[in-house]
């Protein structure tokens, strides 16, 4: 055994001085394992297993130029580029993808139904997408308080304020698992369409905004709805129900829309010992969403006080005072939180 060692290492000084005839010289068994042991003496070129073969066969040309030729060097080094690069771009498939970042802002909408509210104002129901694949976060509905931007066949956007809960963030899940590269059970990596989410958004419209906004119909067609305006409503401090458990709400004109997106969705309102709606308008013909103003005393616990101009002006009660007599407790005094 030890003589076949000398052998092996004399035959290995007697070769060339490359690593390659370092490797392949010497006793047969030493040869059989060559190209194992040569893929451990030459540097990794980020081939998956599916292509060792081909790579190594290419990577002993490249040890061996004399004998591939300098022609052929070139072109096993094109080619070792070209693998390299496929399997960066197989990688890139199943990489996580930031939602909404290639998509146009702009997306279609449907006009589901439309309604007169007051002689000059009128609810239009629109179906929009809402999917993090197609819409990003900071252009979607996430908050009451925004306001929605409107097109009509190619016309200037129009800020409209909207009227109903912002968006359930609970349809999203799928679409953020699809961008999260998670696989649900029985679900293979294959090439898919966006998934999209229809929900309704209901906005208010008046003759100032224009005949062409003012006149939507079901049987209206080129509407588009681009990215939401502004920040919303920042109700982060009452977030907590036990140190905020009376909550004022004071609407006016289309502010009347707003206070719908907060009961309906935008606060916590079950949970809360009073909320109650302070609505001012011109005169008592002029109160928007009066059918729905027993829903949201039965459904939310939300009641709705309308004032008119006169009897605002009379009614002017310090809120402390007024705290007492809204809280079920009065044992429990805290000033109200006025939005």
């Amino acid at each position: 055994m030890a003589r076949g060692v000398r052998t092996t290492r004399a035959m290995a000084a007697a070769a060339p001085t490359t690593t390659t005839g370092a490797m392949m010289a010497g006793h047969p068994s030493r040869r059989s394992r060559g190209p194992k042991a040569f893929r451990r003496s030459i540097p990794s070129c980020g081939i998956s297993s599916g292509g060792a073969r081909d790579c190594w066969s290419a990577c002993r040309a490249l040890a061996d130029p004399a004998g591939a030729g300098a022609a052929d060097a070139s072109e096993v080094v094109d080619e070792l580029k070209k693998l390299k690069q496929e399997k960066l771009e197989r990688a890139g498939k199943y990489r996580a993808k930031v939602a909404g970042t290639e998509t146009p802002e702009w997306t279609g909408a449907r006009v589901v139904a439309a309604r007169e509210l007051l002689p000059k104002l009128r609810e239009v129901v629109l179906e929009v997408e809402t999917s993090r694949e197609l819409v990003s976060l900071r252009n979607s509905y996430c908050a009451a308080g925004k306001l929605a931007q409107l097109k009509v066949k190619g016309s200037d956007a129009l800020a409209l304020t909207p009227a109903s809960a912002p968006f359930a963030p609970e349809a999203q899940h799928g679409p953020l698992l699809k961008l999260r590269g998670d696989l649900t059970a029985g679900q293979t990596k294959l090439p898919e369409d966006p998934i999209e989410v229809k929900q309704r958004l209901s906005v208010l419209v008046t003759p100032d905004d224009g005949d062409h906004v003012y006149t939507l119909s079901p049987d209206t067609s080129g509407v588009e709805v681009g990215p939401f305006l502004g920040a919303g409503l920042n109700l982060r401090k009452i977030r907590s129900v036990y140190n905020y458990p009376t909550v004022i709400l004071l609407a006016e004109g289309q502010g009347i829309g707003t206070a719908k997106a907060l009961i309906e969705g935008g606060m916590d309102v079950r949970y809360r010992e009073s909320v109650t709606l302070f609505y001012k308008v011109p005169h008592q013909e002029s109160v928007a969403f009066a059918e729905e103003q027993q829903q949201w005393l039965d459904q939310y616990g939300v009641r709705t006080v309308v004032h008119t101009e006169v009897q605002y002006q009379c009614t002017r009660i310090h809120p402390r005072s007024l705290t007492h007599s809204l809280n079920s407790r009065p044992s429990k005094p805290s000033l109200p939180f006025v939005v």
